[in-house]
């Protein structure tokens, strides 16, 4: 499964790592400050507008086993994001630490944004093959092979076989990858907690600029 063979950082400790062949992929929910850094590592560092990812967060808490949140209700999920009280802390915290990170880093991490992605995934590949450089920067200059990785990579190939992503077990249903896109947050939210959402987006991130993102993913 894809955890394994590009496991999660903190949920896998230094030693396992460590062992693992280079050139390794890592995933990881640190902080910018918490983020191991040295060598030549790269950093691709994927965020998502905070409304669609608490909606995504709630239904990914419902279906894996370790939360016992199977039968958790959206209101109390929502007040816990609001609250940073979730598991890896503030979603705003976290934002703002990568953003202030990238500003004061050299070319070492890419960023990109989860609706970007959607949008044009055949453009967000190439960013990222050419950030990575080596074999992957080569790669991309075989249309085929581009075309090949565009393919996978989509919404409709990942929902495929889906016991790729993690362990059957592990889930109370196998739907890890459940519905991509954006605005899903609508089916969820009442008004008065997207206002509350709003407002608080705004507080949080008006100083680096964040706050101008999404307007239309976010909008009523």
């Amino acid at each position: 499964a894809m955890c394994y063979v590009s496991p999660m950082v903190e949920k896998v400790g230094a030693a396992y790592v460590d062992a693992m062949m280079s050139p390794r992929v890592l995933k990881s929910h640190f902080s910018f400050e918490n983020m191991p850094k040295g060598g030549r590592a790269k950093y691709i560092y994927a965020v998502r507008n905070p409304k669609d990812c608490l909606t995504s967060y709630f239904h990914h808490h419902r279906n894996f086993k370790l939360y016992n949140w199977a039968q958790g209700e959206f209101g109390l999920f929502f007040d816990l994001f609001m609250s940073g009280s979730l598991g890896f802390g503030d979603y705003f915290d976290h934002l703002n630490s990568w953003i202030d990170g990238i500003e004061q880093s050299d070319e070492s991490i890419l960023f990109l944004k989860y609706e970007d992605m959607v949008a044009d995934l055949r453009s967000a590949i190439i960013k990222i093959a050419k950030f990575l450089g080596g074999s992957a920067a080569e790669l991309i200059k075989d249309e085929s092979k581009l075309e090949r990785v565009v393919s996978a990579s989509n919404i409709s190939s990942m929902k495929e076989n889906q016991e790729r992503w993690f362990p059957k077990d592990q889930l109370h249903e196998m739907k890890f990858i459940r519905k991509g896109g954006s605005r899903d947050w609508k089916n969820h939210f009442t008004h008065e907690q997207s206002e509350r959402l709003d407002e608080l987006f705004r507080q949080r991130c008006s100083l680096n600029g964040a706050a101008r993102w999404w307007k239309d993913e976010m909008a009523w």
